[in-house]
């Protein structure tokens, strides 16, 4: 059986991935991983939804969509941020550590 917990798993990731990751660039992470991925994906579905609940043919629709747009790009670009600030945190408290 396998002894490793969550913390375990997460540190070996950040030991692992992160380096390759963190070797790209903070912009490329926050455009990538926030705004496209992240932002992209919770618009989609804000906007399926949003559309869903209001139907096509509401005025207002076109305001929500282009709010719901602003809000998942500022969410996405505010998850990468912080995202990448707590594994660099993760990361440099390891790496100190294997340090003699």
């Amino acid at each position: 059986m396998n002894n490793t917990g969550p913390n375990d798993r997460a540190q070996r990731w950040v030991l692992e991935r992160w380096p390759a990751i963190r070797a790209r660039g903070f912009a490329r992470f926050l455009l990538i991983k926030g705004l496209l991925v992240w932002g992209g994906i919770m618009f989609l579905v804000m906007g399926a939804l949003t559309t869903y609940r209001l139907g096509t043919d509401n005025p207002r629709l076109p305001l929500v969509i282009g709010l719901a747009a602003l809000l998942c790009a500022i969410g996405g670009l505010v998850w990468a941020s912080l995202t990448w600030w707590i594994n660099e945190r993760i990361f440099r408290s390891l790496t100190s550590d294997q340090t003699p």
